[in-house]
């Protein structure tokens, strides 16, 4: 039975060099894997290559599903609340709006609701930070994942297709609600970011999906994490809460035993750890004992996707051979992180 292990490590591709330098384990994955592909559309993108799942699989109804909530049968988007800023000529999305009260969520998703009522389209705040959009009907559109948008020029990610323009008046109906409601007007007064749009991507049904894989899912809360449990979920996989302080062995345990009630399957194990703050601890829990398991052929193979600065990148490592055990042992060098292509 193969075993694969995926670890979703955000930020660490914005972590300062020095603590990058100081994670011997970096090293020798790099060693085993060689350079890193570099994914432009994302995180999602990157997990799904990963785990060998289609590209054109839709994020929204998984996401959905592991934040929580039912997609049934309807067409499902990430709408993702977002700060956007005039910059010169054009509109920059900064990042997502993660810090809302949750009445304060509630009442801005209801007002989308009240304003989209006749247009087959209905908002949905599983939490504070988790939005969706449904539909009856699936739109001719094509989106951009928010991530891959963040810290770009606007206009070549915005809706695309035959309802592209009318997806793009939306937004900016919706930009125009956000910037007139009182929610936002204390949030400027505090200092905080305001919610002044909201970012539709990821688009599909759940029945749209196809199979996923067999999968022991251990996960942060936040946004990757509900993709995470949505594809354990669907996958008829198992999952388990992170711990705070928790390292790799209890999810490597909890696998071991799935496997064993599952004899033939091939398993994937998908980590996705909370932001990184601690080098020393993502070192001594996660990092090392991944490249442990890798060692010993425990695990078959090991995918570290990491993001950070606008870029996302994911390492693949095969189980070593001896010799290549060897090579990494003696020729140590400090980790350096790769440059990321232009965009």
């Amino acid at each position: 039975m193969s075993k694969t292990l995926v670890l979703f490590v955000p930020g660490m591709l914005a972590m300062p060099a020095e603590s990058i330098a100081a994670m011997r384990s970096l090293a020798t994955l790099a060693r085993y894997a060689g350079a890193p592909s570099f994914e432009a559309r994302g995180i999602a993108a990157a997990l799904f290559k990963a785990l060998g799942v289609p590209e054109a699989t839709p994020v929204a109804p998984l996401a959905l599903l592991g934040a929580g909530s039912e997609p049934a049968g309807d067409y499902v988007l990430c709408a993702d609340p977002v700060h956007l800023v005039a910059d010169r000529d054009t509109v920059v999305l900064v990042n997502t709006v993660d810090d809302l009260a949750d009445d304060d969520a509630h009442a801005l998703v209801r007002m989308l609701d009240r304003h989209f009522a006749g247009d087959d389209l209905r908002f949905e705040a599983v939490r504070p930070d988790a939005w969706f959009a449904r539909r009856r009907h699936a739109p001719d559109i094509v989106t951009t994942p928010t991530d891959a948008a963040r810290g770009r020029r606007l206009l070549a990610s915005l809706p695309r297709g035959a309802e592209g323009g009318t997806w793009q008046r939306w937004q900016n109906e919706i930009e125009m609600l956000l910037h007139e409601h009182a929610i936002n007007s204390a949030r400027e007064a505090r200092g905080e970011a305001m919610v002044s749009g909201v970012w539709f991507w990821g688009g599909g049904r759940l029945a749209d999906t196809g199979a996923m894989p067999c999968t022991v899912v251990t996960a942060a809360s936040g946004r990757p994490g509900d993709l995470a449990r949505g594809i354990a979920l669907h996958g008829h996989g198992a999952i388990a809460t992170l711990q705070p302080g928790e390292g790799l062995m209890p999810t490597m345990t909890r696998a071991s035993a799935f496997a064993a009630a599952h004899r033939g399957d091939p398993i994937v194990v998908l980590v996705v750890l909370p932001a990184v703050a601690d080098s020393s601890m993502l070192e001594t829990n996660w990092l090392a004992p991944a490249i442990d398991q890798l060692d010993r052929h425990r695990i078959d193979a090991l995918h570290v996707l990491a993001d950070g600065n606008g870029n996302t990148a994911t390492w693949t490592a095969r189980a070593p051979a001896f010799w290549q055990r060897v090579a990494a042992r003696i020729a140590r060098r400090p980790f350096e992180m790769p440059a990321a292509p232009d965009t």
